[in-house]
């Protein structure tokens, strides 16, 4: 991350129910009024998840990409993402995870989830964490509005994130 300390910015429960469609292409970031890029996400599936059950899939390298940003997730961030990483011949990387395994990506990295195909819930943790030293951004959208206000409560613009919330990792 190129940080030195990182807090946490939250953790969340992402469970698609058996049948559950798709996680449209997106990045995290555009939910985030932080200031900076030093962020890292942590997905944790707490099954086995086998193709049959939407495991996380990415872009390779694709934090390099602004184009979609500004994207919030769904019907239109599915194809126009889908569509330029295309153009620009981003490696797509998919694979089942065994349990135990866990996947680390950037805020910027456009990723997306296949489908539950399974008759079984799909259960994953993430975490979310940002260098300690970030700082709360003017939000951009509405989004953002709503992650200060849920995540980082009390934390001021322009300064440092740091609520009972956002405890430095470790420390």
């Amino acid at each position: 991350m190129g940080c030195e300390r990182v807090r946490i910015y939250h953790d969340q429960a992402l469970f698609k129910e058996a049948g559950g469609g798709i996680t449209p292409w997106h990045a995290d970031q555009y939910y985030w009024p932080i200031d900076t890029d030093n962020t890292i996400t942590v997905w944790i599936p707490l099954q086995a998840t086998p193709l049959e059950m939407g495991p996380l899939e990415f872009s390779a390298k694709s934090q390099q990409i602004v184009f979609g940003r500004d994207l919030q997730i769904g019907d239109e961030s599915e194809s126009k993402i889908k569509d330029n990483l295309r153009i620009n011949n981003f490696e797509h990387v998919i694979e089942a995870f065994d349990l135990g395994e866990v996947s680390f990506h950037s805020g910027w990295v456009f990723h997306r989830a296949g489908a539950n195909q399974t008759d079984q819930m799909r259960k994953v943790m993430t975490v979310i964490y940002m260098d300690a030293e970030a700082k709360l951004m003017n939000p951009k959208n509405d989004n953002q509005i709503h992650d200060w206000h849920t995540w980082c409560p009390g934390a001021k613009i322009g300064e440092v994130i740091d609520t009972e919330l956002n405890p430095i990792a470790g420390g």
